[in-house]
């Protein structure tokens, strides 16, 4: 069986699981509720198209992103341990969120709080790499140690911040570093899955530079681009578009590492791009599992999604290690 063929299988064996999720939860509905406005299935129909399709369409987006932004850090930086958190971009976010919400009194909801954990994101972080990239050129090392150093940084002014506040006050931000999925509206998720699929569509079309880049160097150069301009704006599009997720869902560790790994286990794509779509519907697959799991397993309570893609995925890492 050829590698499209079996990204196409897999492809439908999500569409299935995926089409399957929004059944499940702590209150169990009918399927009539799918199309039904009867008086007796009015709660049914709200539940499923107000709460959970809305959630599985960002579920869709956020799980595919990371898992393709994942992707494409391994090449990029030439490491296979390298993952979307690991240049400090959510730290940045999450601690101006904190910040916004210890010291300005905004509810970490608001569009104020997001703006600034914007803004320490995208100035701080992003700016710094930019900089340090331009000048080591070559030195993928040291960009990702910086990246790294601004990680610890950031995370430590973070703890530090939490560490000050109450507990009360503080319980609320903790969800940040643990990974949480928010209820949106239909309109929200839609709008979310609109911003994210140009994201991906614009990493999936420089697949072919970063085939290029994961031969080295010289062998890019001769292909006729430049390494450190396409790392540059990579870069760009990928710390955007992880600012755009963490901003809404926080650190959901894991995913981005374990999917890709499990993709080349599996199918051995032969391009980036096959990469990237195999990717994308692991990442997707992988994360709507695990929420459903979170909300399903001890309703009402619903645990933190970071926890559980670990608790989830790590065994599986594992045997395919062992296995292959």
């Amino acid at each position: 069986m050829t590698t499209k063929s079996k990204l196409f299988l897999c492809g439908l064996f999500g569409t299935v699981i995926l089409f399957g999720l929004p059944w499940l939860g702590g209150e169990a509905i009918s399927f009539s509720a799918l199309w039904s406005h009867s008086p007796t299935l009015a709660i049914d129909h709200r539940i499923l198209w107000s709460l959970r399709i809305p959630r599985l369409l960002f579920v869709v987006a956020v799980g595919g992103s990371l898992a393709m932004l994942g992707a494409s850090y391994q090449i990029l930086f030439n490491n296979t341990l390298a993952e979307p958190y690991i240049l400090g971009i959510s730290s940045a976010v999450t601690l101006g969120i904190v910040v916004a919400e210890t010291f300005l009194h905004l509810p970490n909801t608001s569009l104020g709080a997001l703006s600034i954990g914007l803004f320490f994101s995208f100035f701080v972080t992003f700016l710094l790499i930019l900089s340090h990239s331009w000048r080591t050129g070559r030195e993928l090392e040291r960009i990702v140690l910086f990246g790294m150093g601004l990680n610890f940084v950031f995370s430590s002014a973070l703890f530090l911040l939490l560490s000050y506040r109450s507990q009360t006050t503080g319980g609320g931000s903790l969800r940040w570093l643990f990974g949480n999925i928010p209820w949106l509206s239909l309109n929200e998720s839609v709008l979310f899955l609109l911003l994210t699929l140009p994201l991906c569509a614009g990493l999936w079309i420089m697949g072919r530079y970063l085939d290029g880049l994961s031969l080295g160097d010289t062998v890019a150069r001769t292909l006729g681009f430049s390494p450190t301009k396409v790392r540059c704006f990579l870069l760009f599009v990928t710390s955007l578009h992880l600012t755009l997720i963490t901003s809404l869902t926080g650190s959901i560790g894991f995913l981005g590492l374990v999917v890709p790994h499990c993709i080349r286990l599996l199918f051995r794509p032969g391009s980036t791009r096959l990469l990237f779509v195999a990717s994308f519907i692991g990442g997707a697959l992988f994360l709507g599992i695990a929420d459903s799991l979170s909300r399903a397993l001890l309703p009402p309570l619903e645990f933190p999604i970071g926890i559980i893609t670990t608790l989830l995925g790590g065994p599986i890492f594992l045997y395919l290690l062992w296995k292959k």
